[in-house]
C-alpha cells in the first residue's frame, strides 16, 4: 500500500501552476525543430501532449493517425481490466475430489483453473505442501479442467510470428510460469564432449530433450539454438549450438506446446517429490457438478499482476486478462472476441467510438492493432479521473530511469523519476505514452507513435526519450534552454588528441575487465560523447559488461567504413592497448548476426595488406575460422554480399586460421557450404575461387570445371562453345592466393598438443547421438 501512497498524493495535488505561453511556446518550438530532423522526419509521427490541471492540447502533430501503437495496446487491456474487473479482482484454482480425503486417500482430484496468470513452480510447490498437510498420501487420476477458455492459445498476431520465444507464449486457464520453461545449458568436462542440458521445471513426463551441444575450446565462442516443438501432450526440447569449455552457465526461455498438461505434469512430478502417491494419469476433462472441493488457492490482486504486465510489457498476461474479461462478463468459455468486446464496450464509454480504431488482442502484438496518438491520450486522460483505480494503473507504468522497461531510458535526464510511460516496441514502429510531472510542477498526459522509419532503431527511440525530455523540463528556470538544447542533434566531433588518448584508455581498461556495475557509468558516458572513437571503445565496454543485452549499441556505434576503425586502432597501438570491438563483434559473428559480420568483413582487409597489423590478422583468422565453423551460412551470405576484396581477405584470413589449427579443410562447414552452392552439374567460378583459397589450392577453369561435369543419363551433353562461359556464375574468378601465415592471436589459449582440435570435427560428441535414444533412461534422460 505504502507504494501506491506517491501515486495516489501526485493525483490528489493541489493543482499545480500552469506554465506560462513563453514556455509552452519554446516547448513547440523545440519539438517541432527535432520532429524536422533525422531520423523523426524519415518516419510517420504522431503526438499528442495534453496538460492534465487545465485540460488544454499543449502540442499536436498527426494525431488522429491511425498506427501501429504496438505494446501501448497494453494501456487498454489494463484500462479494462481495471475498470471492469476491479484491482482487487483475484484469480482462483480450485481443487476438488470425486470422494472426500479418507485415510489420507483421495479419489480422482480435479485442478479447474480460471486463468491465474501468476502462478510459478515456487506456489505450485507450496500448494503440494499445504496437500500433504491436508493429510493427502494417495491419489489416482489428475484431471485437468481448462473449460474456463475455449482451446485457442494464440491469439490475432501470433500467425504472423514464427519464434518459440517465452515473450510469444500462449494462453490457457490453467498455466504455469507465463507458459514457459526455463533451459540450463553448461559446457562438459572436456572439449569434444556432450555439454550438459537441464530444464526447470525438470518435469520428465512432459518434456523431451534432445541434447546436440557441444563443448569447444575454453577460448572459442559461444552459439546456442534451443527450440520447443509441441508433440501431442508433450513438448520436446531440441538445443544446438556450442558452448566454450569452463564457462558459466547459461538460461534461456522459451515458450511450451499445451500450457495445461505443463501445469499437471508439473504437478504430478511434486506431487511425486513430495511424498504422495499418484497411481493414475494425467488427463484433460471438465470437473462434475458433484465433485467436492478440497481447497480453493487465490492469486495476488488484479492490481498487482497489472503492474507485473506493463513494467515488463508481458503479452502473456495481456492476452491472459483479455480472455478473463470475456470468461467474467460475457460468460465461460472466455475467447478473445468476447475479451475485446469488453473492452470495445468501455473505450466507447471513455469517448472513443467504435470502428475508429483497430482492437485485435490484447499484447499489441506484431501488424494487428492501430490507433491514433489522440485516443491513447483520451484514453489516459479517463483513467487519470477514475479514483478507484488511478493509483494501481499510473503505478504499473514504467518509471524513467527507475524501472520495468523504462529502467536504461532518460537517463541523465529531467525526466528521470518524473515519466510514467508505456513503451512499445517492434520492426520499425515504436510508442511510448503515459504521465510526466514538470520541473515546474504541472502535469501532463502524452503519447508518441512512430512508424516507418528507415535505418536504425535506436537513434529513433532516442529521439523519443529527447521528447520526454522537454516535456519534463518544461517550467524550468530560463525558459527554453533545455528544450532547445535537447533538440538540437550533437554531431560527430573529434575530441582534442590528448584528452582522446586519456579517455581511449580509461575506457578501453573497463572493457577488459569488464563488470556490470560500470553500465550506468557508460552509458551516460556513451549518451555524452560525440567522438566517433570514443563510442566505439564505450559500446565495446558496455557489450562486454553485459553480452546478453546484444550488441545493438556496438553495432550502432561501428560504422560500416573501416576509416574510424583505423584511427581507432592506430591510438590503440600506440598505447599498446588490446585490439578494440573486433572480439565483441566476433562473438555477434559467431551467433550468425549479419550486422556483424559486415562490420569485420570491412575491417579483413586492414589485415592484408602490407603493411598489415599481424596482431589484428591473427584475432580475425582465428574469430573468422571460428564464424565459419558455427555459422556458416551466415558467413558464405556475408561474402556473397561484401565487395570482393573484403571477401578475399576474408577467406585468406580463415585459409591461414585452417592451416594454423590444423582442420580438415574437407569437412570444414565453410567449405561444406561452398560446395553445396556449387555443385558439379552447375559450377560457380567465384565460389571454385573460395574454396581454392580455403583448401590452399589453384582454382580449377571454367574448363575444367564444365569437363568434370557428371554427364546426365540419356544422350551425351553437347560440347561447349569455345567462347562459352559456366551457366552458373558469370562473376569471373579472382586468382587464388596462398595466404601468408600468422602468428598466434595474442592472449588466446594454445594447444596442448601440435595443433588445435579441428573446430569441423568438434561437431560430432563424443557422446551418443540424440537419434539413438529410444526412451527415457539415465544417459538419454529426455527419450528419443
Amino acid at each position: 500500500m505504502r507504494r501506491l501512497l506517491p501515486v495516489v498524493m501526485l493525483a490528489l495535488s493541489p493543482l499545480a501552476a500552469r506554465a506560462g505561453q513563453s514556455d509552452r511556446d519554446a516547448l513547440k518550438k523545440a519539438v517541432e525543430q527535432l520532429l524536422s530532423q533525422p531520423p523523426l522526419s524519415n518516419a510517420r509521427v504522431a503526438m499528442q501532449v495534453e496538460s492534465l490541471d487545465d485540460g488544454q492540447v499543449i502540442y499536436s502533430r498527426n494525431c488522429d493517425d491511425l498506427l501501429n501503437p504496438a505494446s501501448n495496446t497494453k494501456l487498454v487491456t489494463a484500462a479494462a481490466g481495471l475498470l471492469r474487473l476491479g484491482p482487487e479482482y483475484r484469480f482462483n484454482t480450485d481443487y476438488l475430489s470425486d470422494k472426500p480425503l479418507n485415510n489420507g486417500r483421495l479419489g480422482t482430484l480435479y485442478v479447474k483453473g480460471r486463468a491465474d496468470p501468476s502462478v510459478t513452480t515456487e506456489r505450485l510447490d507450496t500448494l503440494v505442501g499445504d496437500l500433504w498437510h491436508r493429510g493427502v498420501r494417495n491419489l489416482g487420476d489428475i484431471v485437468l479442467d481448462d473449460s474456463f477458455f475455449d482451446r485457442e492459445e494464440f491469439g490475432a498476431g501470433w500467425e504472423q510470428e514464427s519464434s518459440d520465444k517465452a515473450w510469444a507464449a500462449g494462453v490457457g486457464a490453467l498455466s504455469l510460469n507465463h507458459n514457459a520453461v526455463a533451459i540450463y545449458i553448461t559446457p562438459g568436462d572436456r572439449t569434444g564432449a556432450r555439454a550438459r542440458v537441464e530444464v526447470e521445471p525438470d518435469a520428465r513426463d512432459y518434456f523431451i530433450v534432445d541434447n546436440r551441444v557441444v563443448t569447444v575450446r575454453a577460448n572459442g565462442r559461444r552459439k546456442l539454438r534451443p527450440r520447443t516443438i509441441p508433440e501431442g501432450d508433450r513438448t520436446r526440447i531440441l538445443v544446438e549450438g556450442r558452448i566454450p569449455l569452463r564457462a558459466e552457465s547459461v538460461v534461456l526461455y522459451r515458450r511450451v506446446g499445451d500450457p495445461a498438461f505443463y501445469y499437471g505434469q508439473t504437478l504430478r512430478m511434486l506431487l511425486k517429490k513430495r511424498g504422495i502417491r499418484v497411481s493414475g494419469r494425467v488427463k484433460r476433462g471438465v470437473t462434475p457438478q458433484t465433485a467436492v472441493l478440497i481447497q480453493s488457492y487465490e492469486s495476488s490482486e488484479l492490481g498487482e499482476i497489472i503492474r507485473d504486465m506493463n513494467k515488463i510489457s508481458s503479452n502473456f498476461i495481456a492476452e491472459m486478462v483479455v480472455k478473463t474479461l470475456g470468461a467474467e462478463l460475457k460468460g465461460t468459455p472466455g475467447s478473445w472476441p468476447k475479451g475485446l468486446e469488453v473492452a470495445e464496450d468501455l473505450l466507447a464509454e471513455l469517448g472513443i467510438p467504435r470502428g475508429t480504431y483497430v482492437l485485435k488482442n490484447g499484447s499489441g502484438l506484431n501488424d494487428t492493432n492501430r490507433f491514433t496518438a489522440r485516443q491513447i491520450a483520451t484514453l489516459l486522460q479517463a483513467v487519470w479521473k477514475r479514483f478507484p483505480v488511478a493509483s494501481e494503473f499510473v503505478s504499473s507504468l514504467g518509471i524513467a530511469a527507475r524501472d520495468g522497461t523504462m529502467r536504461l531510458r532518460m537517463e541523465g535526464t529531467d525526466a528521470a523519476g518524473r515519466l510514467r510511460a508505456k513503451t512499445g516496441t517492434l520492426e520499425r514502429v515504436t510508442a511510448l505514452s503515459g504521465y510526466v510531472q514538470s520541473l515546474g510542477g504541472e502535469r501532463f498526459v502524452f503519447s508518441v507513435l512512430v512508424n516507418d522509419w528507415a535505418g536504425k532503431s535506436a537513434p529513433v527511440i532516442s529521439s523519443i526519450d529527447r521528447l520526454g525530455g522537454m516535456l519534463a523540463a518544461l517550467g524550468a528556470p530560463e525558459p527554453g534552454i533545455r528544450e532547445a538544447a535537447l533538440a538540437a542533434v550533437a554531431p560527430p566531433q573529434d575530441a582534442q588528441p590528448a584528452e582522446l588518448k586519456a579517455r581511449i584508455a580509461t575506457y578501453s581498461a573497463l572493457a577488459s575487465a569488464p563488470d556490470k556495475k560500470n553500465l550506468p557509468f557508460l552509458r551516460s558516458a556513451l549518451r555524452t560523447e560525440r567522438d566517433p572513437l570514443l563510442r566505439i571503445v564505450l559500446a565495446d565496454a558496455i557489450y562486454r559488461s553485459d553480452p546478453e543485452q546484444g550488441g545493438g549499441a556496438l553495432l550502432e556505434a561501428m560504422p560500416a567504413s573501416p576509416d574510424v576503425f583505423l584511427r581507432l586502432r592506430s591510438v590503440g597501438r600506440e598505447l599498446s592497448l588490446p585490439i578494440p570491438a573486433i572480439s565483441s563483434l566476433l562473438d555477434l559473428a559467431v551467433d550468425g548476426n549479419a550486422e556483424a559480420l559486415a562490420r569485420l568483413l570491412a575491417v579483413a582487409p586492414l589485415a592484408r595488406t602490407a603493411e598489415r597489423d599481424e596482431q589484428l590478422a591473427a584475432l580475425l583468422s582465428d574469430g573468422l575460422l571460428e564464424v565459419g565453423d558455427a555459422s556458416p551460412e551466415e558467413l558464405f551470405s556475408a561474402l556473397r554480399a561484401a565487395p570482393p576484396s573484403q571477401a578475399q581477405a576474408a577467406l585468406e584470413l580463415i585459409s591461414t586460421g585452417i592451416e594454423q589449427s590444423g582442420t580438415d579443410a574437407a569437412k570444414y562447414p565453410l567449405a561444406l557450404t561452398l560446395r553445396r552452392a556449387s555443385p558439379e552439374g552447375a559450377p560457380s567460378a567465384r565460389f571454385e575461387s573460395w574454396l581454392a583459397v580455403l583448401e590452399r589450392r589453384p582454382a580449377r577453369s571454367a574448363e575444367s570445371m564444365a569437363q568434370s561435369a557428371p554427364a546426365s543419363t540419356g544422350s551425351p551433353p553437347p560440347a561447349p562453345a569455345p567462347s562459352s562461359a559456366p551457366a552458373a556464375d558469370p562473376t569471373p574468378a579472382p586468382p587464388a592466393v596462398v595466404p601468408a601465415p600468422l602468428p598466434q592471436p595474442a592472449g588466446l589459449l594454445k594447444p596442448t598438443g601440435p595443433a588445435r582440435a579441428n573446430p569441423a570435427a568438434l561437431a560430432t560428441p563424443d557422446a551418443k547421438p540424440a537419434s539413438a535414444c529410444t526412451g527415457p533412461s539415465p544417459t538419454c534422460p529426455g527419450g528419443g
